[in-house]
């Protein structure tokens, strides 16, 4: 027990148990939450379709080293992304372990420093895509990688065993030639080594040119693996993604030098001043807007924690200040001088093929200058005097970072269940959709790509491949956007689409238009036979409904289940479960159906959001002449002329009695 004891209160354990804890609150409470982002549509289901061995077709046009990655991920955790997001948060642990052991070869005395450097990289509210942890599990793994690389590196400078420096350089080639082999701009962490070796031969070596033999020797082991990941990515890998293809991004540096470089300084500066700066409230602003204070309660709670769990942590292993001396004297100025050449150099490769930080969709560019910015704000703060006052802004930085990560994680649950009942919702109306049928989606939630379409639809109606030797889907999607519209209207055949290996057919002759116009409105199918147009919906959505053909729903097919993973659960049959059957027995002709629905919605208090929902219901009962029915449906009609006028016109094209038709004229036809 004493044994146990002393370890529990030992500093080290202390300082791995508030990374974890820490990090713990403001990274996990979501995860169970969480369904697909982004790319994980088209990844799950090109895995789905065929097998964990389809990553290394995905990846091999620009990064192939992450199908090492993925093929393990996905045979361990299948399509869950629970796991992938607690392996995520796993590995980008170990990164801010990796970093806190080096820091501690770098500043030995200054532990409390060094902690706090690396629970600020650690929690840093600038990179939001943590919780996207199956796209994410390769840059997560990257990070945790390069981080043990550099550290081994250092630890092989402070032994002097032969040996044991030829296994620690041994192991960090590997771990450098893994982490560049993921993500390439990754690659200012070499910055990070080569300082950190400067930083240690410069302490031991007062003249200069014993200095610079003993950098170069002492680099030389390390800068291998970085020559020969150079060589091959440089002259004999070709790259099929523009992204990632750097003789076409430096193609301005050859045609218009000073421009490229006045631009290229210009974005560096920006992005400096983002990552150091602006990560710090920029993000949790945009995050914040429609909160309430209810809503900030748990954000609230999680911030008190950490700042309880950090103020625990310092009276445990509470020590008399260290007195600094000798080498140690300039460990602040250091730090300052490392962070900032950290922040550059993690932001030149990244501005260098094109890119830039940016809050809302590129937040994985500031990662490893993030690293840097922590250096250079705890030895900042450390310059401060008065420790309240120390103390106080640190608290602060802290705050900021529980608060962005509380309200990115409750963005992405919101996402998450917005998509889900969007699909939940097509799944009641659509039994089964015809092969090579081109979906045309109008989301609560912004698609900014076409599988954020496909990914979930042929997840629920066609799982599989059309092809044996390569991911084919069956149905196809285009996005909703200017260039669309122009194709639907000029009526363009199909075009070929092979995003990195998976192949679809957008034919925008052949298209189903599904659209939410509001996030509390049902999911609309866009019928060119009866164009039903809410007053909120879109104007390309307008533009192009007269071309959806809802005749592509195989309306006698089974309806299909959306599997839980990740569509989650069944949603309880509220108003709109009754609208989307009313919906697919209208267009079975099935009238009986559709008041039997209506019938029952009624009883449960059940009633329309968006007035364009009544319309199948106000079709039925005016088809069996309930005029009570049509009175009381037409009450919530009438304070919205663009829908009453589409009533008044579908109802007066019916073949209705005589009385129920002058009803209809007088309650609906109104003018505008």
């Amino acid at each position: 027990m004493p044994k146990i004891k002393s370890i529990l209160r030992s500093e080290t354990f202390v300082e791995l148990a508030i990374l974890v804890l820490v990090s713990g609150l403001f990274y996990l409470i979501f995860v169970p939450q969480f369904g697909y982002f982004n790319d994980d549509w088209y990844l799950m289901y090109a895995a789905g379709a065929r097998g964990a061995a389809v990553f290394k077709d995905i990846f091999i046009v620009d990064r192939p080293m992450r199908a090492l990655v993925m093929t393990p991920a996905y045979i361990l955790f299948g399509a869950n992304p629970l796991y992938y997001n607690i392996g995520a948060y796993i590995f980008r642990v170990l990164s801010a372990i990796g970093f806190l052991w080096l820091l501690r070869m770098l500043w030995p005395r200054q532990r409390a420093a060094g902690l706090a450097m690396a629970l600020l990289f650690l929690v840093y509210p600038g990179f939001l895509s943590q919780f996207n942890g199956i796209d994410y599990q390769s840059q997560m793994v990257s990070l945790a990688a390069g981080m043990f690389s550099v550290a081994l590196t250092i630890r092989a400078l402070q032994t002097t065993k032969i040996k044991v420096r030829l296994v620690l350089f041994s192991l960090s080639a590997i771990l450098t030639l893994l982490y560049l082999g993921l993500v390439e701009y990754f690659i200012g962490l070499e910055f990070l080594r080569a300082a950190c070796i400067f930083i240690f031969i410069t302490r031991t070596e007062r003249s200069w040119l014993p200095r610079i033999k003993g950098i170069l020797v002492q680099w030389l082991p390390a800068l291998i693996p970085v020559l020969l990941f150079l060589i091959w990515r440089l002259f004999f890998f070709e790259s099929e993604r523009g992204a990632t293809d750097v003789d076409l991004q430096l193609g301005g540096l050859r045609s218009e030098p000073l421009t490229f470089l006045f631009n290229y300084l210009s974005v560096l500066l920006n992005d400096f001043m983002d990552v150091l700066i602006h990560a710090w409230w920029m993000p949790l602003r945009r995050l914040s807007v429609d909160f309430t204070v209810r809503q900030w309660m748990p954000g609230f709670g999680i911030a008190f924690l950490a700042l309880l769990l950090l103020w625990t942590a310092s009276r445990v292993t509470q020590k008399p200040a260290d007195v600094e001396s000798g080498q140690q004297v300039n460990w602040k100025r250091e730090a300052i001088w490392l962070g900032l050449g950290l922040i550059v150099f993690g932001l030149l490769p990244v501005i260098l093929v094109g890119r830039t930080v940016d809050f809302k969709s590129y937040t994985r560019y500031s990662l490893i200058s993030s690293a840097g910015v922590a250096l250079v704000l705890t030895a900042c703060l450390a310059y401060i005097s008065n420790i309240r006052l120390r103390n106080i802004l640190f608290s602060l930085l802290i705050i900021s970072a529980a608060f962005t990560h509380f309200a990115n994680g409750l963005a992405k649950v919101r996402e998450t269940q917005a998509v889900r009942n969007f699909w939940w919702q097509v799944s009641w109306r659509v039994p089964q959709l015809e092969q090579g049928t081109t979906l045309i989606t109008r989301y609560s939630v912004a698609a900014e790509e076409d599988y954020f379409t496909w990914g979930p639809a042929n997840l629920i109606y066609s799982p599989e491949s059309m092809q044996e030797d390569y991911a084919q889907a069956n149905l196809y999607a285009a996005l909703l956007n200017e260039g669309t519209v122009s194709k639907v209207l000029a009526r363009e055949p199909q075009e070929y689409s092979n995003r990195r290996s998976i192949v679809t057919y957008p034919n925008y002759r052949n298209i189903l238009i599904l659209t939410q116009p509001t996030s509390a409105s049902c999911v609309q199918v866009m019928d060119r036979n009866q164009i039903e147009l809410s007053s909120n919906e879109d104007e390309r959505v307008v533009a192009i409904a007269p071309y959806s053909e809802a005749e592509h729903i195989l309306l006698n097919e089974s309806f299909h289940t959306p599997p839980a993973i990740p569509f989650g659960d069944e949603p309880s049959h509220g108003w709109c479960y009754f609208y989307q059957k009313a919906s697919y027995a209208r267009q079975m002709g099935d009238w009986t159906e559709v008041v039997r629905l209506g019938e029952e919605a009624r009883e449960l208090g059940l009633s329309a959001n968006n007035p364009i929902e009544w319309m199948p219901f106000l079709q039925a009962y005016a088809y069996f002449d309930n005029t009570a029915r049509i009175e009381e449906i037409a009450s919530f009609l009438t304070s919205d002329l663009v829908v009453a006028q589409q009533a008044c016109q579908t109802l007066t094209a019916m073949p209705l009695s005589p009385s129920t038709l002058e009803l209809t004229g007088k309650i609906l036809c109104v003018e505008k």
